[in-house]
């Protein structure tokens, strides 16, 4: 087992290594924690359609990965959900773009419950049966996310901003692609992707650690295969938008304005990603953030409402920003934030509105790491791209005045496309 000490945060990180290649991170806390916060992660998500194994490829429909995370919890004795409900357990499972993530949170248990967990991820339990029942489950909750606009609409954009890349779908796929999964087809990304050596355990909060510790010796004397960790391969992305401007007349009750910027990924380090991916939150935020001069004035002309949102997307070979409004003056919206995003927003973006807004963002990182799931969250995540959560916040440091600046430059109306909903 190896110690690491971070002085910055007064945390102490356990890492154990087991001879399968699986990693457990252990991040203790002492009272006033009483529970502890679990996630078992696998790097393989939504955007993992198309791989290599070996000299082998493989293509997969979309939302398997969703479909995959579904059948998991499927276990010869029942559903997993219901075993951990009777140890007064709360657990839960997602799927993003990157990764696979099962998570649980207990206050007594503990043990047993970890126990359980890595039962259910070692005992796939996928067979036609349950394949063809669950997907009739799955094309309900489509079909209930079809039924928002708001989702509708987000989908409709990545499709006009992207050609070939999968993110133009939806993480749970689509109402045919579903129809496409089989059980061979799981079974075979199970083998594949959820590997001991592919996955990550991060266990946070009141923890023993002398009994992790005896846990993980036996536990790794009976899992002891390592497994290939396949190769994902991505189509090839044009930076040109093939819709750039759509007009629907909808049946809503106010209308709405999408905006994205396709931005233009690079091959970079993973502390240079997490530098860009930082910069443009904070220069996005500086602009059109709750607290910025140009979202007080849209509010007080009555131009946008508390839906208002804007956020940075940072997926494999696909970057974007995206702006989402509900106005009734959608076209006099339009106009002001096309120019303010690609010319005039510049002058916002002043040295000494970044500085002071650095130290809040630290400051709003730093404290978000007291709450153990976003901490075990976020611990996996930047474990992925192959940093520590704990070197971030030094990283955010580094990141300078002309970072920022750069990071307007890449908005332009060349990489951008409009979609807006009017009302019928």
């Amino acid at each position: 087992m190896i110690k690491r000490y971070y002085p910055d945060f007064n945390e102490d990180v356990y890492i154990l290594k087991l001879k399968n290649g699986m990693q457990v991170h252990i991040l203790p806390k002492d009272e006033p924690y009483y529970s502890t916060y679990v996630e078992l992660s696998v790097p393989y998500g939504a955007l993992d359609l198309n791989y290599r194994l070996g000299d082998v490829m493989h293509h997969t429909p979309y939302g398997t990965a969703h479909f995959l995370e579904h059948k998991v919890f499927a276990m010869p004795d029942g559903d997993a959900f219901t075993h951990f409900s009777k140890m007064g357990v709360d657990a839960n499972a997602m799927t993003s773009y990157n990764q696979t993530s099962y998570l649980f949170m207990a206050t007594e248990h503990v043990m047993d419950a970890l126990d359980y967990l890595l039962k259910m991820i070692d005992t796939p339990f996928i067979h036609h049966e349950n394949v063809e029942s669950e997907k009739k489950i799955i094309a309900e909750e489509l079909k209930m996310y079809l039924d928002d606009p708001n989702v509708v609409m987000h989908n409709q954009l990545m499709e006009h901003m992207y050609l070939n890349h999968p993110i133009r779908y939806d993480i749970g796929g689509t109402l045919s692609s579903i129809m496409d999964i089989t059980p061979e087809v799981l079974n075979h990304v199970y083998r594949s992707f959820y590997t001991q050596a592919n996955r990550l355990l991060v266990i946070a909060g009141k923890i023993d650690i002398k009994a992790l510790k005896q846990y993980f010796k036996a536990y790794e004397e009976i899992h002891h295969e390592k497994g290939v960790i396949p190769k994902t391969i991505y189509p090839k992305e044009t930076i040109r938008i093939p819709i750039k401007y759509k007009v629907e007349t909808k049946d809503l009750s106010i209308h709405k304005l999408m905006i994205g910027f396709k931005l233009r990924p690079k091959k970079r380090s993973a502390k240079e990603q997490i530098k860009r991916e930082t910069a443009m939150a904070m220069m996005t935020n500086l602009l059109l953030g709750s607290s910025s001069s140009m979202y007080e004035r849209l509010l007080k002309e009555g131009l946008i409402n508390q839906s208002f949102s804007i956020s940075t997307n940072f997926e494999h070979h696909a970057e974007s920003i995206v702006l989402f409004a509900e106005t009734k003056k959608v076209n006099q919206l339009k106009r002001i934030l096309v120019d303010f995003l690609t010319q005039s927003g510049i002058e916002e973006l002043t040295e000494e509105a970044f500085w002071r807004y650095q130290k809040v963002y630290l400051g709003q990182v730093i404290y978000a790491l007291n709450h153990l799931e976003h901490k075990a969250y976020l611990y996996g995540k930047y474990y992925h791209m192959g940093a520590s959560l704990f070197d971030v916040v030094d990283l955010l440091k580094e990141i300078s005045y002309q970072d920022i600046l750069d990071a307007f430059k890449e908005l332009n109306k060349k990489n951008m496309s409009i979609l807006i909903y009017k009302k019928a």
